[in-house]
């Protein structure tokens, strides 16, 4: 398979780049799918509650992170020129960007409750969707302001760093979702906001090991990390400049997947704790490749900086290929044994979680056939960013997003990856 061959944009080249990202993203897929698990355990009113409340925290902040993300291509490009100082600028201009973000999604709590009232979920499930979406929200400003200080190491094509901060941090999680959640000795259990404080703790321990690296003696010499830290106005407004369509676009991209969920909720419990086990699912199927997906932009990104775009696009139709031979052969599990996956969720001994989960199988084929347009899509979209067009995807892939919504009682939201894919694909020849 010449893919495989190494040399620069080939195989071996993103592996090595790829394979950390792939285990931090993985290492925080595990965290979140186990929080559900034992959330499931716990009630199905507090596993029907925590996709909901989380993908409404997750919407409000997803725009502020799709911005910094962006620093990821700036650190890249300026690495590709050598110029270390403006490495630690452009991070830096990431951490005022995150920390501004903050405050606005402080300011967002009481919209959130007003969506989460107005959802026409069960008032139990409302009741738990409140004080989870609070403490998510609190604490929102974490993780995007973990996403700008791992740039300084993703940028550089320093993967491993992310990765032992991100296993770091989702192991706090884990260890503390089982403790807050069910509650030990002089801990008293508190279900849903367990969960939540759980999550804020392993974000926070993050942001600690970061900032610890970052400032090694090593750092602040080579990179002036301590010297560079305010804010370059010429390039924060360069950041926003390009990172806003990017922020944008993922905004409008979740925020229709949002929309989706809530709608679900409308209709009974049981179909919102299928949906929710079905999402939950999807997240363990798709996470790897968004660890693939920012090794193509740092790739992409450092070519583009080297002034080698044919090199840029080797590197994601190779991306491309090893995400499609991930996406199938996971497709393939979900059709052969969806039980798999959907018992963890629970026994199905009792009635509701039997109706649960008869509900969830059928859905794994649909899955099966999303996660694979879903792969290619997220690569390509990667590899746009890396080279600096974030516009077109703002436009194209949040066009296709939204037609989820008025096709809600249609058949055919699974058409939806396949719009998203080729948008991104028809864009490619751009690069040349």
């Amino acid at each position: 398979m010449r893919f495989l061959t190494r040399g620069q944009g080939g195989a071996a080249e993103l592996l090595k780049v790829a394979y950390p990202l792939i285990l931090s993203t993985a290492s925080g897929t595990v965290m979140q799918f186990v929080n559900r698990v034992f959330l499931a355990h716990y009630s199905p009113d507090a596993l029907a509650a925590c996709v909901p409340g989380g993908i409404l925290s997750f919407t409000f902040l997803c725009f502020f992170m799709g911005t910094a993300t962006y620093t990821n291509a700036f650190v890249a490009q300026y690495h590709g020129r050598g110029k270390t100082a403006s490495v630690s600028v452009a991070v830096w201009q990431g951490v005022w960007l995150a920390l501004a973000s903050g405050l606005v999604l402080l300011l967002l709590t009481p919209a959130g409750f007003y969506i989460i009232d107005h959802s026409g979920h069960a008032a139990s499930v409302r009741a738990l969707e409140r004080p989870y979406f609070a403490i998510l929200n609190a604490f929102a400003v974490f993780p995007v302001l973990n996403t700008a200080l791992a740039a300084f190491f993703i940028g550089r094509g320093k993967t491993k760093v992310p990765m032992a901060v991100n296993i770091a941090g989702n192991a706090l999680c884990v260890l503390a979702s089982w403790l807050l959640i069910f509650g030990a000795g002089p801990v008293p259990a508190m279900g849903i906001k367990g969960a939540a404080w759980a999550a804020a703790s392993g974000q926070i321990l993050m942001t600690v090991l970061y900032l610890r690296a970052i400032f090694s003696a090593y750092n602040r010499r080579r990179f002036r990390t301590a010297r560079l830290a305010g804010i370059h106005t010429g390039l924060f407004l360069r950041m926003i400049k390009y990172g806003a369509p990017n922020g944008a676009g993922f905004f409008l991209d979740i925020a229709s997947f949002g929309a989706f969920i809530f709608i679900i909720g409308g209709m009974d419990e049981i179909s919102l704790a299928a949906s929710n086990i079905i999402a939950s699912i999807n997240m363990l199927a798709f996470m790897p490749v968004i660890g693939l997906g920012l090794a193509t932009l740092t790739l992409v990104g450092k070519y583009i900086g080297m002034k080698k775009p044919d090199v840029s696009v080797r590197v994601a139709h190779n991306a491309v290929r090893l995400a499609g031979i991930y996406a199938l052969t996971l497709g393939a599990l979900f059709v052969v044994v969806p039980g798999l996956f959907i018992n963890i969720f629970g026994s199905g001994n009792s009635a509701e979680y039997a109706q649960i989960l008869a509900k969830s199988r059928p859905l794994m084929k649909v899955l099966a056939v999303f996660i694979f347009f879903d792969a290619v899509g997220i690569i390509f979209a990667d590899a746009l960013r890396g080279a600096g067009d974030t516009r077109f995807q703002m436009l194209g892939a949040s066009a296709a997003a939204w037609l989820l919504v008025p096709m809600r009682h249609l058949k055919i939201c699974g058409t939806l990856p396949p719009i998203r894919s080729c948008f991104a694909v028809m864009r490619l020849p751009s690069w040349k």
